[in-house]
């Protein structure tokens, strides 16, 4: 009797294999109602959604091939209007930054003039040469003077290594002689480059007679030792007239103007002496002008304009003045890929320029291929890294890596195979971007030959004009400027207009249409989910209070 109720008691309780049959047919069953839930929901969207070509594929009475034909439409639509998008945001990413002008009509008054710097074709006086000369021979014993002045023309292959060829031993021996007198190259340059003085021999500023030692003074450049007027590239610069009591009255930034025309500018007679030319990088006599912003280190790359003698020289000049917004200096620099003047610090300028970053980089490049620096890069005042300056015992290395040296691809031997790399290459190495924010001068020359036969009055009336003279004016063309605007080419409103024509062109696509996706795939299916949740939680409680509880009788055990 005990075991046969035992036997009904262990038969009254459900084994495991029936517990897990039951929850695999549980969770079949929520599986199989939310399939049917997604499918109906889905239905309904399509039937009510303002999305093109959607109710075409559910409505009823349809046949097969049409309801095919619907579905290919719109995955070939949907595809195509997202292709469209990852293109518009591939653009983006490629060129977040569109340049766009802003204004023809800027005044005059808002743009620096620009830097003038005069480098004369003589880049050794034959005086100073020799002057020279006999100043170095007073050590060294053995040599003419005319042989030694000479050979101090070599020195000019410290600039350009050009076809004027010596034997090696003729480098080495003016170099032990420049040594044996505790002479740099710079300072042997500096006392052989013709004076600003003895170049320009007056100087008119906005129709003001000026001195004009008082407003030019004697700079480095790529061409030698030149005269500089409205000259600020150098960090912690300081006036080097040759008036340095009047330093104080020069501006602390760049002179502006705020008329045009010849008379409203500067205008300079400059003169010419064929006799002392001695070395020169030019077939010609004369004078090379660069144009170029105030904070522009003056070197090869700039535009130049050439004067002779005897002539007037009417050069108009119209400034571009490109800035940009908020947006994008808010902008990683990688991203926007360009830098603003503050953004980074370079050894000798002011302020970040792509023009002066370049410099830096050929100094650098050339301290990497011969060990040493040209002196036209070294400038006084400024705290440098300690770096030797190139002797004549480095022409042999200059001259060997010369093409690499001038190239826009720094270190780089570009050729017709891998040219398209150039953009890559070009100013990477040293990290220089291009400007966000920059001057440009585009200048015009107009010139005459130079005649006061008929002037009644004129500023020249005390000077003797002769036919080495000729005058220089510099000038703004117009009393406004063009003003241009770096911007995002996509901000949020612009990508909002461009993404949502599109997906309306080819979708239908609107935000009503978001809100109908929300709705029908995630209220109404959410809801519909927990509302058979709830019923079946009612349905389990009715059966189990309307099933009578199973007894045990553990006491017959």
């Amino acid at each position: 009797m005990k075991n046969n109720v035992k036997n009904r008691n262990v038969a009254f309780k459900p084994s495991q294999k029936r517990k897990e049959a039951g929850s695999i047919q549980k969770k079949k069953r929520a599986q199989h109602f939310f399939e049917k839930m997604l499918k109906e929901e889905a239905k309904q969207f399509c039937l009510n959604t303002a999305l093109h070509g959607y109710k075409f594929i559910v409505l009823p009475k349809r046949i097969l091939l049409e309801r095919v034909v619907w579905v290919i439409v719109c995955v070939v639509a949907l595809i195509a209007a997202l292709s469209l998008l990852v293109v518009a945001w591939t653009s983006f990413k490629r060129n977040p930054t569109v340049i766009v002008t802003d204004s023809n009509h800027y005044s005059i008054w808002n743009y620096h003039f620009p830097a003038i710097t005069i480098c004369d074709y003589n880049v050794i006086s034959k005086k100073r040469a020799y002057l020279l000369a006999r100043k170095l021979l007073k050590s060294v014993d053995g040599r003419g003077v005319e042989k030694l002045a000479w050979d101090l023309r070599l020195l000019v292959q410290l600039l350009k290594q050009t076809h004027l060829e010596a034997p090696e031993s003729t480098y080495n021996q003016l170099q032990d002689i420049l040594d044996a007198n505790n002479i740099t190259v710079d300072k042997a340059l500096g006392q052989l480059a013709p004076r600003c003085e003895s170049i320009l021999t007056r100087c008119l500023w906005k129709g003001e007679e000026k001195r004009c030692e008082s407003i030019f003074e004697q700079i480095k450049t790529s061409e030698g030792y030149c005269c500089a007027f409205n000259y600020y590239a150098l960090r912690n610069h300081t006036f080097g007239g040759c008036c340095r009591a009047l330093a104080s009255k020069v501006p602390k930034q760049p002179r502006r103007v705020s008329a045009c025309g010849h008379q409203s500018g500067l205008e300079i007679l400059v003169n010419s002496n064929p006799n002392d030319y001695f070395a020169s990088f030019m077939p010609s006599t004369g004078q090379k002008m660069m144009i170029h912003n105030p904070y522009y280190y003056p070197d090869w790359t700039l535009q130049a304009i050439l004067n002779p003698r005897k002539i007037l020289n009417l050069i108009s000049v119209s400034p571009t003045i490109t800035y940009c917004t908020e947006d994008v200096a808010g902008m990683p620099s990688e991203t926007r890929r360009c830098l603003l003047p503050n953004e980074k610090d370079l050894i000798y300028f002011k302020n970040y320029n792509f023009h002066n970053c370049m410099v830096e980089c050929r100094m650098n490049t050339t301290i990497k291929m011969c060990n040493c620096t040209p002196f036209v890069y070294v400038h006084s005042g400024v705290n440098s890294t300690d770096v030797k300056i190139c002797t004549l015992r480095d022409v042999k290395c200059l001259r060997q890596h010369q093409k690499l040296l001038i190239s826009a691809s720094l270190g780089h031997n570009v050729t017709s195979k891998d040219f398209t790399t150039l953009e890559k290459v070009t100013g990477r190495a040293c990290g220089c971007l291009p400007d966000c924010e920059s001057t440009e001068y585009y200048a015009e020359s107009s010139a005459g030959v130079l005649n006061f036969k008929y002037i009644r009055s004129n500023a020249y009336a005390d000077v003797k004009v002769t036919n080495d003279s000729s005058i220089l004016n510099v000038y703004f063309n117009d009393l406004v400027g063009i003003k241009n605007r770096m911007d995002v080419k996509f901000d949020w409103h612009t990508l909002l207009a461009y993404y949502g024509g599109l997906l309306g062109l080819f979708l239908g696509f609107s935000f009503v249409s978001g809100v109908e996706i929300i709705y029908f795939f995630v209220v109404r299916l959410t809801t519909g989910l927990v509302k058979n949740k709830n019923d079946k939680k009612k349905r389990e409680t009715r059966r189990s209070v309307a099933r009578p509880e199973r007894l045990t009788f553990g006491w017959l055990e």
